[in-house]
C-alpha cells in the first residue's frame, strides 16, 4: 500500500517537486529526511502493524533490507514498544559494523531529535531503550535475557554448529511485550535455518511473514556499474539467482518439479490469452487440520504457451472460495472453472451455482471433453474433473511440460508459495499432495489437452506381456491360450 506522500512524488513532475521542496524550511527538510515510511520506503519496505510474530526479508544483495529494518526498529523504539532489543548477525564484528555503525545502521537512521549512541556494547536511546549485541557463536549468552524485539541479520551465514541453538534460545527470550522476531538474509542454497523459517511461514503466513525481493528493485539507490557487473558476472547462474534475485534454491531430492525449470521459463504474461481458466481443488471443510482450497489462475497464449498467473489458494470456507473464484472469473473474463469433485461431488458445482445466482449469474456445467466457450458476461462455464489415478501419475506429465519449458510463471505474480510447494512435494506412497499443486495439475491438463481419463499407452502391451509369459510354458494348451490372448489384445 502506497502512502499519500509517495503517491504525490510519483504523480508530480520534477519542476513541481522542486518548487514544493523550495518552500520547505530547513527544519521541515530535516524532518523529511527521516520520514522513511511516508517518503522513501518502497511498498515492500513498509513493515505493517499486525499480529505477526516473525517478519523476514529473503532478498538479493542491495535490496535495502538493512535500511528497512533499521528504520522500523527506530519507529518501534520511539513509540515505546521496544525497550530491550537483541541484535545478532553472523558474528560480533558484522553486528557492529553493519547493524549499528553502518550507513543504514541504527546510529545513522536515528533522527537528530532522538539520537542513538553506542557505548559499552549497547545501543542507547534517549527514552532508555537498549539494544544488546550477541553472536551465534556463543548461544549460551542469548539463553536467559528477555527482549521485546530481536533483529537477526544474514541468518544464512550463521555458523552451522550453533545456529539452531542460537535461534532457539533467542526465540525463547522473546517474552516481553509483543515479543517479535525480525530477520533478513541473502539466501544460500539448502540452508536449514532459512528452510525452517520458510516452512513456518507456509504453515501460518499471517503470524510468520516472509518478503522476497531482488537487487533490481533498488537499482535507483545503487551504483549502476555495480548492478550491471553483478548481472554480467552471475546472471543466469544459481549464485546469481541467490545473490541478485534472492531465490532460495532448496528443491527436495525426490520432488517432481525443479526451481531451475520454473526460473528458466519465467516470462512476462502476454496482453491477451487464447484461453483463461481458474482451476480449483476444494477442501471439504475449514476445521483445524483440514486441507486448504487450491485456486490457481492460468492462461494459454496464442503461442500455446501455458502461463501461471496467480495463486489464490487458502483455507477458505465453501462460500468464500466460491466468491474468490467468481470475482476472478469476471475480472479476468475467464473461459471456464475447472473443479475437482472427488471429495465434494455435486456439492462443488452447487456451491458455485448458489454464489453465482446471488449475483444474477448462471452456471453451465460442460462435458469434460467439450471445447471451451468464449467468455460471456453473467455465465460461468464449469468443467468437473473426477480423478482415479495416483497423484504422482497425474503430476508427472505436468512436470514434463515444466521441464520442457512449456509452462511459464508470469513475472510480477506472487507465486512464491506455489513454487515452494512444487519444488518440495515428494510423491511418496503415503504423501498427500497439496491442494494448490492439484489445482495446478488440473488446470495444466485442460490447457495442454491432457486428460485424466485418456487411455494408458502402456496397457496396449499388457496382452503381449501375458502372452510371452505363457509361451515360456511348453504345453500346446498354454500356447493356444497365449495366442488367443494376443489376438484379443490386438483388437483393442
Amino acid at each position: 500500500m502506497t502512502s499519500p506522500a509517495s503517491e504525490f512524488i510519483t504523480r508530480c513532475d520534477e519542476q513541481t517537486l522542486t518548487e514544493v521542496l523550495a518552500r520547505c524550511s530547513v527544519v521541515q527538510l530535516a524532518a523529511l529526511r527521516y520520514d522513511w515510511a511516508d517518503w522513501w520506503a518502497r511498498p515492500k519496505q513498509r513493515i505493517p502493524d499486525g499480529p505477526w510474530r516473525s517478519y523476514g526479508f529473503l532478498t538479493g544483495r542491495g535490496f535495502g533490507k538493512t535500511r528497512t529494518i533499521s528504520e522500523w526498529v527506530q519507529q518501534e523504539v520511539f513509540a515505546g514498544r521496544a525497550e530491550r532489543i537483541a541484535l545478532i548477525a553472523q558474528n560480533e564484528d558484522k553486528t557492529i559494523e553493519v547493524m549499528i555503525e553502518g550507513e543504514s545502521g541504527l546510529l545513522a537512521t536515528s533522527p537528530p531529535w532522538f539520537k542513538a549512541r553506542y557505548e559499552s556494547g549497547r545501543v542507547l536511546w534517549p527514552n532508555g531503550a537498549q539494544a544488546f549485541v550477541y553472536t551465534p557463536f556463543e548461544p549460551q549468552n542469548v539463553h536467559g535475557p528477555e527482549h521485546h524485539l530481536a533483529w537477526c541479520s544474514e541468518i544464512a551465514r550463521w555458523p552451522a554448529a550453533t545456529r539452531d541453538e542460537a535461534m532457539a534460545d533467542l526465540r525463547r527470550g522473546l517474552r516481553l511485550g509483543y515479543g517479535k522476531l525480525i530477520w533478513d538474509t541473502t539466501p544460500r542454497r539448502r540452508n536449514p535455518l532459512v528452510r525452517k523459517l520458510l516452512e513456518r511461514a507456509a504453515s501460518n503466513p499471517t503470524r510468520h511473514v516472509v518478503v522476497r525481493g531482488s537487487m533490481r528493485e533498488n537499482e535507483a539507490n545503487l551504483t549502476p556499474e555495480f548492478v550491471q557487473e553483478q548481472i554480467d558476472e552471475y546472471g543466469g547462474t544459481q549464485q546469481g539467482a541467490e545473490q541478485i534475485d534472492g531465490v532460495f534454491l532448496d528443491d527436495s531430492a525426490g520432488a517432481l518439479f525443479r526451481q531451475a525449470w520454473i526460473d528458466a521459463a519465467r516470462r512476462s504474461a502476454p496482453g491477451s490469452f487464447r484461453l483463461r481458466i481458474l482451476s480449483v481443488d476444494p477442501a471439504i471443510s475449514t476445521r483445524r487440520g483440514t486441507d486448504r482450497t487450491g485456486i490457481v489462475d492460468l492462461g494459454q497464449g496464442d503461442d500455446e504457451q501455458i502461463y501461471v498467473l496467480g495463486d489464490m489458494s487458502g483455507k477458505h470456507a465453501p462460500e468464500e472460495w466460491a466468491r474468490v473464484v467468481l470475482d476472478a472469473y469476471g475480472r479476468n473474463e475467464c473461459n471456464a472453472v475447472i473443479v475437482e469433485r472427488n471429495r465434494g461431488g455435486d456439492l462443488v458445482a452447487s456451491n458455485l451455482r448458489a454464489q453465482a445466482q446471488a449475483r444474477g449469474w448462471r452456471v453451465i456445467v460442460l462435458d469434460l471433453r467439450a471445447r471451451l466457450s468464449p467468455y460471456r458476461a453473467g455465465i460461468v462455464y464449469v468443467k468437473e474433473v473426477h480423478t482415479s489415478r495416483t497423484k504422482e501419475t497425474r503430476a508427472e506429465p505436468v512436470a514434463g511440460l515444466y521441464e520442457r519449458g512449456r509452462v511459464s510463471h508470469a513475472h510480477g505474480a506472487d507465486l512464491r508459495a506455489l513454487e515452494d510447494t512444487l519444488t518440495t512435494w515428494e510423491p511418496t506412497p503415503t504423501a498427500e499432495s497439496p491442494d494448490a499443486l492439484d489445482a495446478l495439475v488440473h488446470g495444466v491438463y485442460e490447457l495442454a489437452g491432457l486428460r485424466d481419463d485418456r487411455p494408458d499407452a502402456r496397457a496396449g502391451f499388457k496382452g503381449i506381456t501375458d502372452a510371452a509369459k505363457s509361451l515360456t510354458r511348453a504345453s500346446s494348451a498354454d500356447l493356444s491360450a497365449a495366442l488367443s490372448g494376443l489376438r484379443r489384445t490386438s483388437t483393442l
